[in-house]
């Protein structure tokens, strides 16, 4: 089966400092004859893991973070510790 390119964006919120952010992602999806599926994310031009793995906040660093749907990062008003 040939690849499968696709968009998705993604808002994060980080519950320890309230940094939030939404990204877009390039993820090339593959799946093999054993029909396992294989994505290959990609961010600008730079291939990066799975944003839904271990996310991490740019502001602090933490791994606390809330992912969800796009467009919410704007609306997740998180306290600042």
């Amino acid at each position: 089966m040939p690849a499968r390119h696709v968009q998705r964006a993604y808002s994060f919120a980080c519950l320890n400092c309230g940094h939030g952010w939404e990204s877009t992602y390039d993820i090339d999806l593959t799946v093999d004859q054993h029909t396992r599926i294989t994505a290959v994310y990609h961010l600008g031009d730079q291939r990066v893991p799975s944003p839904l793995q271990s996310p991490q906040c740019p502001a602090c660093e933490s791994h606390k973070i809330r992912i969800m749907r796009p467009g919410r990062a704007a609306s997740a008003h998180l306290y600042e510790t």
